[in-house]
């Protein structure tokens, strides 16, 4: 868990500081080819930076890497996105509560009803 964090989507993730909230993290171990090629993908250093964070794993502290969105706001992700997170989220045995509540936040009240119907129907065809 990444204490003092919390996942927001502005139509793609990222966390933003939030003292009282934690976020869950998977780590993984790159190289510098690996970093690279990752730093291509997220479009750092103009969508995404690179900030430092150290974390408790196992009982021993880790520097670990993360991208975060250099701007933007919140808006809500493509259903097809947000369900290759949930997924990720569920094969690592992540507690999910956490996207879904960065979900709802950029959802708002009344539209969140009709993406979760949009949710269901992508879930539905993604099973066959």
């Amino acid at each position: 868990m990444l204490k003092g964090y919390e996942l927001e989507f502005r139509g793609v993730a990222t966390i933003v500081p939030n003292d009282k909230s934690e976020v869950p993290v998977l780590i993984w171990e790159i190289d510098g080819r690996d970093e690279r090629s990752l730093d291509r993908y997220e479009g750092f250093p103009n969508l995404y930076r690179k900030e430092l964070f150290e974390i408790e794993v196992d009982g021993e502290k880790k520097e670990c890497m993360a991208y975060l969105m250099n701007k933007g706001q919140i808006s809500p992700p493509t259903s097809y996105y947000y369900n290759v997170i949930n997924q990720g989220y569920e094969a690592n045995g992540m507690d999910t509560s956490y996207l879904r509540a960065a979900l709802e936040r950029s959802v708002y009240g009344q539209h969140f009803d009709e993406f979760q119907e949009e949710l269901e129907e992508d879930d539905l065809q993604m099973k066959f």
